[in-house]
């Protein structure tokens, strides 16, 4: 069913003014049919999230805002960390963090395979918040101690589903492992509920909310969603 509130406006969200200003800038007026049911939930109090939605649905403002209107920007290291199958995936979605959180002086880095450790190194050095990458190189840089999970406040898994079918599940697993217990919320976005993705989200996430939009209607739900979405 769908909620009888619906959002119709980022300016009813109650946004910090230099994300409001940056998401005016970039043309977003309406929120989209994820965003519509998430913003409300994660920008309200601390929970572990579930979300179903296709890609290209606007995940990424969805929990991008929240992430960057709760960040505190006084503090230094890495906060918050966001998992993508793809180079291709972390760059865009590192990319547009940069552009929601320009005003609020909120910066990313994408790391992933097949670059410069280096490179990757000095932009965590150089005290990015958030840290956006495919999983087989965060457990790289985990390893070999140049990214730090202490201070770590938010886990975001983008496109849970793909990370799982492509082969990082053990990946995950470990970087989920490392994540202090108990300091941080974890949230899973997948456009499949596969029981791959229903096994991660039953030993990581605790109570979450869920949301389900797919690409003809709107659905919420608090307790159960369909374990196989075709």
């Amino acid at each position: 069913y769908r909620n009888e509130y619906l959002l119709q406006s980022f300016k009813e969200l109650n946004l910090n003014p230099k994300i409001l200003q940056a998401i005016t800038e970039l043309g977003f007026e309406k929120p989209s049919p994820i965003q519509e049911q998430a913003l409300p939930i994660l920008l309200g109090d601390e929970t572990d999230f579930l979300g179903l939605a296709a890609t290209g649905t606007g995940k990424t403002a969805a929990f991008g805002i929240p992430l960057l209107q709760k960040m505190d920007t006084t503090k230094r290291g890495v906060q918050a960390l966001i998992l993508c199958p793809t180079r291709e995936l972390a760059l865009q979605v590192s990319g547009q963090i940069d552009l929601l959180g320009k005003y609020k002086d909120i910066q990313s880095v994408a790391i992933y395979g097949g670059a410069s450790y280096g490179d990757q190194i000095r932009g965590i050095r150089r005290g990015a918040q958030i840290v956006v990458g495919t999983p087989g190189r965060i457990v790289d840089h985990i390893e070999k101690g140049t990214l730090e999970l202490d201070g770590i406040e938010t886990v975001i898994l983008d496109e849970a589903d793909e990370m799982i079918s492509m082969g990082f599940k053990d990946d995950l697993e470990n970087i989920l492992g490392n994540v202090p217990a108990g300091m941080s919320k974890t949230w899973l976005f997948s456009a499949t509920m596969s029981s791959e993705v229903r096994k991660v989200a039953d030993k990581y996430l605790h109570n979450p909310k869920q949301v389900q939009v797919n690409r003809k209607a709107v659905s919420y739900t608090h307790l159960t969603l369909p374990t196989n979405r075709e």
